[in-house]
């Protein structure tokens, strides 16, 4: 058998990353860590919440929210019993969860390589699904959902979510509701592993110490005795989605002891390039920090005047279809919060706050995270698939920060945060 990968040496971290395109349209890449004893690997389709609405091969179909999710679920489960039993029998971990984007099947294990890695091929591969299965995960997820439904903080994430988004799939429920999963049928379940669990649109990263020609000829080996797939020629449809936010301000009440709080500033995804979206990322992570991190003055005055404690968090998300950022608090004072932040936000944009010398110190910083985290075959594996699928490269990382300039940090903070286009959930106790 004729090797047909392709390596990437990235000098700058000696790391090393190998890639094989299979004959099927499967992509396939081995992160060479020499010495590792656990061996990582990830097998991920592009399909995620967000997917409900596509064409594929010439035929159009609308189907269940929480599909995706579903599915995943459902591939741990053979007419032989439960794969995760099999995975523990031979010395290995297995997990599984679906994203917005993504859904990734992965396992880790220091024993019995190659059966692991059969297992994973074959379970994801191959699906069996019956009317009682189905019918009886149904039961299964309700009660998911219904506890979720419970837990405040996962409400509070996901009616921020349904207040910014007027269209987007983004505002959809990964686990979906207790009526679209009752939708959900074993056709619908056979329609979706056959479109978006194509070779063509799924790929495996394995990270660890191999014998690089010997993984490749073994995944090949495998993926050729596969029956043949047509290609999946998706086409994914997405509702128009307005700048404004669907909803200003909503108040839930729930078993909380002190009321929590999520602020949403809404900014649509546009058309910018791979390298633009990644320079906005790190950007809008150095600006958030700079503003409302733990060294800012900001933060200690915030947390000295009581308006916030050690629970207040932020973060910037962009992803394909959603753009936003988000901040949270449990505060006996969600009012003050959400004003005095607000303040502070549009008093960063009118004074010249952001300062070179924060910016290398907060380089430093994110480069000192990044190269330690390298010696995770873990995160390494989950990282890159999450890299590879939005357009970058995990390696690419140390240029793109070394690149940001502070007249980036402005402007993107800037463009990014609009005061005027935010959401404000609040969850208080029972009256």
């Amino acid at each position: 058998m004729t090797n047909k990968y392709t390596t990437e040496h990235y000098d700058h971290l000696d790391e090393v990353v190998h890639k094989q395109v299979m004959d099927n349209g499967l992509e396939v890449f081995i992160i060479d860590k020499k010495g590792y004893n656990k061996k990582f690997v990830t097998y991920t389709a592009k399909y995620g919440s967000v997917d409900n609405h596509f064409k594929a091969n010439g035929e159009v179909h609308h189907v269940p929210d929480g599909i995706a999710h579903f599915l995943e679920h459902k591939m741990f489960d053979k007419e032989a019993g439960d794969v995760f039993n099999k995975f523990s029998e031979m010395g290995a971990s297995a997990n599984a969860f679906t994203s917005i984007d993504r859904t990734s099947y992965l396992f880790s294990t220091t024993e019995n390589f190659f059966e692991n890695l059969d297992l994973l091929m074959n379970m994801v591969e191959i699906p069996y699904f019956t009317k009682e299965k189905v019918d009886k995960e149904i039961g299964i997820i309700n009660e998911e959902i219904k506890m979720y439904q419970d837990n405040p903080g996962y409400r509070l994430y996901h009616e921020t979510l349904n207040a910014m988004y007027e269209n987007s799939p983004v505002a959809i429920d990964i686990a979906g509701t207790l009526e679209s999963i009752s939708n959900i049928t074993a056709d619908y379940l056979y329609l979706c592993h056959k479109t978006f669990y194509a070779p063509d649109n799924m790929v495996m990263i394995l990270a660890g110490d191999f014998e690089i020609d010997e993984t490749f000829n073994y995944i090949e080996a495998h993926q050729n005795n596969r029956p043949d797939y047509e290609p999946s020629n998706i086409e994914r449809y997405f509702p128009e989605e307005p700048y404004a936010v669907k909803t200003s301000k909503k108040v839930m009440e729930l078993a909380v002891s002190t009321p929590k709080v999520m602020l949403g500033f809404k900014a649509l995804p546009d058309d910018s390039d791979n390298e633009t979206r990644e320079i906005r990322d790190s950007a809008m992570l150095f600006a958030l920090d700079m503003v409302f991190g733990e060294q800012s003055p900001y933060y200690e005055d915030l947390l000295d005047r009581g308006i916030i404690d050690d629970s207040f968090n932020f973060a910037y998300q962009e992803e394909t279809l959603a753009r936003h950022t988000l901040m949270a608090a449990e505060t006996d004072n969600p009012e003050t919060f959400t004003a005095e932040i607000t303040r502070i936000i549009d008093e960063v944009k009118e004074k010249d706050f952001f300062t070179e010398k924060r910016l290398q110190s907060q380089k430093r910083e994110l480069m000192g995270d990044y190269l330690t985290s390298l010696n995770s075959p873990e995160y390494i594996a989950n990282q890159y698939t999450k890299y590879y699928f939005d357009g970058y490269d995990l390696y690419n990382v140390p240029k793109v920060i070394d690149s940001i300039t502070l007249e980036d940090v402005k402007r993107y903070f800037n463009s990014s945060i609009d005061t005027k286009n935010m959401v404000e959930v609040i969850v208080k106790a029972y009256e």
